[in-house]
């Protein structure tokens, strides 16, 4: 399970924390992220822009 919060406000610029896991945070419009991208992180993207709270893949309905 993966869980994916859309912030309401913030301040400042990310920054890296833990130089041992990361290189660098960017932001990114939705309409240009970067490739490759892993296909529940599209998905959890493309339903925040929609306003929908809840998303399911990969699970049989």
């Amino acid at each position: 399970m993966q869980l994916f919060f859309a912030a309401s406000r913030w301040h400042g610029e990310p920054r890296v924390l833990e130089p041992d896991r990361r290189m660098q945070w960017r932001w990114w419009p939705l309409d240009a992220l970067p490739e490759p991208l892993v296909d529940y992180t599209r998905t959890a993207l493309a339903a925040i822009a929609r306003s929908k709270p809840y998303t399911q893949m990969g699970w049989p309905s």
